[in-house]
């Protein structure tokens, strides 16, 4: 595995300070380049997409699930700052799939040999058209990255652009499984996330698929597809997870920690920046995790809509918010859990209750020590006990662990939180809005330089996935 090489603090000053009005253009292509080697390009894209999560998304959306009390400029209440939008927007359409459409298109035009370089690409591009419409719900997609054709793109409803996804991750697989015996190319430094082992992406594949397919079933059936997708090889074990990984070397940061010793100094715990939301705090109590996440200053969570720097709570431990925390994309615990609530469903409570407790063990062994550049681990007899204790489970047990599977990762826990309804969070004190935020607002320059561009709705309107 690679690390992650880029100036992490110089490109979140650049994205902070400044706005991306240049590159809110969907359908014009950032480089002057028609065609791209796969083993710069890759890790450009990956960087992009990752930087702007660690920083943005990451820093300052993470109260929108309460897995932190607030963050700093959010939108918890209701309000989605045009700089959050804009650079978000800006670089999932330009810095991420118009990249990505080089690739694709250069490695299809190569032919079979480049076949892994295209289902990278392809599964990439599917992670982030899922992204965007759970984001914003209607997107361009359909008329997205063709400016000759569509100078205007219309925005595809959110059932379009789930089908669409799902689609993608098909060709996906696809090619990867009519990858030649030799002759392939060598794609192995581009990909930061699995060196270039295909069957690695093509169990990504298939678990994000999965993931795909159970925000769906939510509003249609489309039980055949996920038995299907249950029957291939998903991510199964930790060492399998899908990462881009960080390291403590200069220029190596995940860029979560720069900013807080940029803003802040020292670092999380030692500043209080950032603290648990109530609600996560009392899930783990009495949970061997709660000693790797949380600092337990005063004994209690943080008030949701507070910003905890200024209050002597609970704090988000450093061995979370660390140089070289890896940026999770995919983990075994989420496939088990979701096998555990479609069992549930299906009456099945045996099933159920075994991958329910396997899916809370891979958690528990992921933080407590299978995580890259752990700084504390729990011992194997706690974690197990841990497990072995738990009770049999009801649907409302596999959805909380659902959402504390998906701590740190800010558009999985928002998801997660809105497609289950569960656990229950209350409206920020003051708040503009009735319940938590359910959309962004499109950007301003989106709205002004493209007429298709959809009336932005309230920003707790629910989108057509969820119940």
């Amino acid at each position: 595995m690679k690390y992650i090489k880029y100036l992490s603090f110089v490109l979140l000053l650049s994205f902070v300070i400044t706005s991306c009005e240049d590159a809110l253009d969907i359908n014009r292509n950032p480089l002057a380049a028609t065609t791209a080697d796969p083993n710069v390009l890759l890790p450009f894209v990956m960087a992009q997409y990752s930087n702007r999560h660690t920083t943005e998304l990451g820093t300052r959306i993470m109260d929108v699930p309460q897995h932190f009390s607030a963050c700093f400029n959010s939108a918890r209440n209701g309000n989605t700052s045009i700089f959050l939008t804009g650079n978000t927007w800006g670089m999932m359409y330009s810095q991420v799939l118009g990249n990505l459409l080089l690739v694709k298109q250069d490695a299809e035009e190569a032919g079979p040999s480049s076949n892994n370089v295209a289902a990278i690409a392809k599964i990439l591009e599917a992670n982030t058209y899922f992204e965007l419409t759970s984001i914003w719900e209607e997107v361009p997609y359909s008329q997205a990255l063709n400016a000759q054709e569509f100078p205007e793109p219309t925005f595809d409803e959110q059932e379009v652009v789930l089908d669409g996804v799902i689609d993608i991750l098909n060709d996906a697989i696809d090619q990867i499984d009519n990858i030649p015996s030799e002759g392939i190319f060598d794609v192995s430094t581009g990909d930061i996330i699995y060196g270039g082992d295909m069957d690695l992406w093509r169990r990504y594949a298939n678990s994000l698929k999965l993931r795909v397919l159970m925000i769906i079933r939510n509003k249609k059936d489309v039980s055949s597809e996920i038995a299907a997708t249950l029957n291939e090889p998903l991510i199964e074990s930790n060492d399998q997870s899908a990462l881009i990984r960080y390291s403590n070397a200069p220029g190596s940061f995940n860029a979560y920690n720069n900013l807080v010793e940029a803003f802040f100094g020292v670092s999380n715990e030692a500043q209080g920046v950032y603290g648990p939301g109530e609600v996560i705090y009392g899930l783990l109590q009495g949970d061997p995790r709660f000693d790797m996440l949380i600092s337990n200053a005063t004994g209690e969570g943080c008030p949701i809509g507070r910003f905890p720097f200024s209050f002597a709570c609970a704090r988000i431990k450093d061995n979370v918010i660390r140089n070289d925390l890896p940026h999770m994309l995919m983990m075994p615990a989420e496939i088990n859990l979701y096998k555990a609530e479609l069992a549930m469903a299906a009456g099945d409570v045996a099933t159920a209750e075994s991958e329910y407790k396997a899916g809370v063990a891979k958690n528990v062994a992921w933080w407590g020590g299978d995580i890259p550049g752990a700084q504390l681990t729990i011992a194997a007899d706690v974690a197990e006990a841990f497990v072995a204790e738990l009770p049999t489970p009801t649907m409302e047990d596999i959805h909380n662990q659902l959402y504390i599977e998906s701590f740190i990762r800010p558009v999985v826990a928002w998801n997660t939180v809105r497609r289950t309804d569960t656990p229950e969070l209350r409206p920020v004190p003051g708040s503009n809005i009735t319940g938590i935020l359910k959309r962004f607002n499109y950007p301003p320059d989106e709205v002004a330089s493209n007429p298709n561009t959809p009336v932005n709705l309230p920003t707790d309107t629910p989108m057509w996935f969820e119940n």
